[in-house]
């Protein structure tokens, strides 16, 4: 269909759809601007704020994108790693409050692909592929896409989008979602045949003022990593990496569809770099294990693994990568089970890195599968105890002892983390396993309920959350009984389209 477009429309029209975050950009649009034609019909006075707020509110924005995170775990695999996420939203909590972005209530998603890809959703989504680590050198390079992407959102262009289009007929929103949840499964054909019912001249004129936009999040996220103190260098090193994989591929990596680099911009960046000092950059250990687990996982041949990191481990002078490459290589010992040698290797990391939360987490799982259950929870137990804000290691620690008849204690620590962390899959999912084996049932399902419900299964939380119900009323706990009942309807009622 795609065809019967002009070449011109053609063209960038194809280069808007190939990619999930061009298309979320879309999804969004035209739900937000469902939304304020709803409102408009409801209410002729504009919510105060900023000149975008008649069109779509904050707390609008803040629905959505959950509605929006829920789909994308619904359709795509993701990364359900706690030292990923731990590491990105690190990276992030160290520069938001050097940015403009008002509303801190982030939720990050890791997506299970190689491919170079960022994006930003309003409510405050933030999203990566974890091949990101393959394209970029440093902490500070991986920053500054982190912090371009803190720029959409402070700028608030997609509801910016919206008063830019507000003249312009919305489309059908059912046809669109589809089309895209198509595309990111990469039925990319079926995405393309659904899409072609919109209009073309309006995704034209959306492509024009977001060249304007990704100059505006240039400038600001240059201007966040500044006050943040980290090298603003690191965004011209970046687009240069970003520049270089596209011209090794066949086709351009999805950020540079979503966010068109050009000769100009990277002149821009380094212009405006040039105006402060070049800064340390950060390569640290937790960074490197995790650009060598992308590694392992997209671009190594299984086979090799083993020779590439030895081979790495001796030409390198640099104590934290040495210290990576016997991490990455303990690791690959793990998971071929050869537990002892890969114990022997783990101990070999200097005293500098053993107490990183990455490297106790490995040790405890090899003394698990060497039968020492007892030492692997005892020294996540005494790291947990120095650290217990430590999100990866409550985790494994959970999961060790759930193993070996501590599942009753682990639950109680897990029901703490699903206070604090009540929108994580992981924390729900780990209590579920954790209350299934201490046979607390009515926790379990409770628990597994939400999981599925973050997970964008709606019909089997409900139908886990009628369970742990009924499970109340043969326990006799009313109470409990109650509030699950009230959160049944609170489920029910969630809505699953983004539209208002």
């Amino acid at each position: 269909m795609a065809k019967h477009l002009p070449p011109f429309i053609r063209i960038r029209f194809s280069i808007f759809c190939s990619t999930l975050g061009r298309c979320i950009l879309s999804v969004l649009t035209y739900a937000l601007l469902s939304a304020h034609i709803t409102h408009a019909a409801n209410n002729d006075l504009p919510e105060l704020g900023d000149s975008t707020s008649g069109f779509v509110s904050q707390s609008q924005e803040h629905q959505l994108g959950r509605i929006w995170l829920r789909q994308l775990r619904a359709q795509t695999t993701t990364i359900s790693d706690p030292l990923v996420i731990s590491f990105i939203e690190e990276l992030i909590f160290r520069i938001a409050p050097h940015s403009e972005v008002k509303d801190h209530r982030f939720e990050f998603v890791v997506i299970d692909q190689g491919e170079l890809n960022a994006f930003a959703v309003p409510g405050g989504i933030i999203g990566i592929n974890l091949g990101l680590f393959l394209h970029a050198n440093d902490e500070d390079e991986i920053t500054s896409v982190l912090a371009h992407e803190l720029a959409h959102l402070s700028q608030r262009h997609f509801a910016r989008q919206i008063e830019n289009s507000e003249r312009q007929a919305p489309i059908a929103l059912a046809s669109l979602l589809a089309s895209i949840l198509l595309i990111a499964s990469n039925n990319a054909d079926a995405g393309f045949a659904g899409i072609m019912s919109s209009q073309a001249a309006s995704i034209q004129n959306r492509l024009a003022y977001s060249r304007d936009w990704e100059r505006e999040a240039d400038r600001s996220g240059m201007k966040t990593m500044i006050n943040a103190g980290l090298d603003p260098h690191a965004m011209t090193s970046m687009f240069e990496q970003m520049l270089a994989a596209n011209r090794y591929s066949q086709r351009p990596p999805e950020f540079l569809l979503t966010h068109p680099i050009t000769d100009t911009r990277i002149s821009d960046a380094a212009n405006r770099a040039q105006q402060y000092p070049a800064k340390k950059r950060n390569r640290s250990f937790n960074f490197l294990i995790l650009q060598q687990k992308a590694q392992i996982r997209y671009t190594l041949a299984r086979g090799d693994l083993t020779t590439v990191f030895l081979k790495a481990l001796e030409t390198t002078t640099k104590q934290d990568e040495k210290d990576s490459y016997r991490y990455s290589l303990a690791a690959i010992d793990f998971n071929n089970r050869q537990y002892e040698t890969g114990l022997k290797r783990l101990n070999s990391v200097s005293i500098n890195n053993r107490d990183q939360p990455a490297t106790l987490i490995l040790h405890a799982e090899l003394l698990e599968a060497l039968g020492k259950s007892d030492e692997a929870i005892q020294l996540l137990q005494t790291a947990y105890q120095l650290r217990p804000n430590s999100y990866p290691i409550a985790i494994n620690l959970a999961k060790i002892m759930t193993n070996h008849g501590q599942a009753s204690t682990a639950t109680t620590d897990l029901q703490r983390w699903s206070e604090r962390r009540g929108t994580d899959p992981i924390i729900w999912n780990q209590l579920a396993e954790s209350a299934s084996v201490a046979e607390d049932l009515l926790l379990a399902y409770r628990a597994k309920s939400e999981y599925f419900f973050l997970n964008g299964h709606k019909q089997k939380a409900l139908r886990q959350l009628q369970f742990a119900i009924d499970s109340a009323q043969k326990q006799g706990k009313f109470q409990q009984q109650e509030r699950l009942k009230e959160r049944l309807l609170q489920m029910s009622n969630s809505k699953e389209s983004l539209s208002f």
